[in-house]
Formats: structure tokens, C-alpha cells, sequence
């Protein structure tokens, strides 16, 4: 987003969106369910915390992040206050690092609610119809990971070319190295789910192992800010 004011109608999507997800996100609670162990909810909104506390800078003010395995564990285990709490939570931990424009922040914040809460949706709806099990849950893992990378890059897709004019091909949101290289982080929350809900909660910290290679080969993949050269200075005669 520029750094100035923004347009009226970047205004416009960003306050749209924010209804959209406060209205969302207080029927969720109203709704209710059960929620996760505490010890589950602390393991995990801990890493993830660290986790969105750094993201990898690319181009154009762009950042990408490794959460989305915590962010789709999340979805599918806690309840609608705890996914609430945990979303809010990971965007705190990287505001206290990084100090983003406070209406980008906010605007983050409920992009990756809205994403997280329909995600969810998927996932219990795919368990329901589903056969019980690790498979089962792991196809339904994927499906809440495909759902959460899709919606996430649309409402920003929205948002960059309301502020910043840029198209989703100018903005790099389309680059099918970067898609890939989200899909395979995505698909990580299925082991780290399934292990979880076997083995306890601090499986998480196992299988977020490969989360480290996964920054560093991302790292090497979001294209980064290209700063002109410099012209040569005219040594004197």
C-alpha cells in the first residue's frame, strides 16, 4: 500500500473486509464448540508467533510467511474464540518486531481471520464426508490449506491493486514458483495434525522441523526490491 493516503476505495475494501470479518468472527464465538487442550493452543500459538514474528521481505513491501501449517492446525483444532485469540496473537508477535503501518496490520489481521475461518469450514466439512483416520484427516488438511492460500492471496490481490494500482500479475502474487512453494508448506499441517492429535502436543516441534528449510528455499525464490545501480563516479583528472 502507498505510503500516503489512501484512495477512497482502498478505504472502502479495507473497512468492507473488516465488517466482514468482525461480523464473522463474533457469530463464530456465538456459535461456540469445543476448543483444544491448553497445552495444544499454548505449543501452538507460540511457534506461530515466532514464526509470523519473521517473514521473508520480497518485492514491492511483500512479505511471505511459513505459518500457514500453524495457521491450518489452528483451524482445524481450536475453537472459534481460540482461532480468534491465535490469529490476533501472531499478528501482535510480528507488529512488535517489524511496527507496520497500523492499517496494514489491521488489514492482515483480517485477511488471515477471514482465510483461517473458512479454511475451518472446509476442514470439518471434509472430515464430515471424509473416512475416518489419518487419511481422512490429512486430505482434509490439504483442502483447509488450499482454501486458506486462495482466499488470502485474493483479499490481497484486492488490496494492491485498490492502493498501489499493481495487477496480481504485476504483483507477483501469481509467480507459480511462489504458489508451489506455499502448497508445500501448506501440505505440512497434515502430519503436523495428525501427529499431534496421536502423539500429544509437542509433535509440533517435530514436524516444524522442515519449516527451517523452507525459509531458507523461499528466501532464495520471492523475487526481492531491485535497487538501481549507481552510476560510477568520474575519478578527477
Amino acid at each position: 500500500m502507498n505510503r500516503g493516503r489512501l484512495s477512497t476505495a482502498a478505504r472502502a475494501y479495507i473497512v468492507g473486509l473488516s465488517g466482514v470479518a468482525v461480523v464473522v468472527g463474533i457469530a463464530l464465538v456465538r456459535v461456540g464448540g469445543p476448543g483444544t487442550p491448553v497445552g495444544i493452543f499454548v505449543v501452538l500459538t507460540s511457534l506461530g508467533m515466532l514464526a509470523h514474528a519473521f517473514p521473508i521481505q520480497g518485492f514491492r513491501h511483500q512479505a511471505y510467511q511459513v505459518t500457514t501449517p500453524f495457521i491450518i492446525t489452528a483451524a482445524a483444532l481450536f475453537s472459534a474464540t481460540q482461532l480468534v485469540t491465535f490469529v490476533v496473537l501472531i499478528h501482535l508477535a510480528e507488529q512488535a518486531r517489524l511496527r507496520r503501518r497500523l492499517d496494514i496490520q489491521w488489514f492482515n489481521l483480517c485477511n488471515y481471520y477471514l482465510s483461517a475461518a473458512m479454511a475451518a469450514a472446509f476442514y470439518h466439512r471434509a472430515v464430515g464426508v471424509l473416512p475416518d483416520g489419518a487419511v481422512g484427516q490429512v486430505v482434509a488438511a490439504m483442502a483447509a490449506g488450499c482454501t486458506f492460500i486462495a482466499l488470502n492471496r485474493i483479499f490481497l490481490a484486492g488490496a494492491l491493486w485498490l492502493a498501489r494500482g499493481l495487477s496480481p500479475a504485476a504483483s507477483g502474487l501469481l509467480l507459480p514458483q511462489l504458489l508451489a512453494a506455499d502448497l508445500i508448506i501448506a501440505w505440512m499441517a497434515g502430519p503436523m495434525l495428525v501427529l499431534t492429535l496421536e502423539a500429544g502436543p509437542w509433535m509440533v516441534l517435530v514436524t516444524a522441523g522442515p519449516l527451517l528449510l523452507a525459509r531458507t528455499a523461499l528466501s532464495v525464490l520471492v523475487p526481492r526490491r531491485q535497487h538501481p545501480a549507481r552510476p560510477a563516479r568520474a575519478r578527477a583528472a
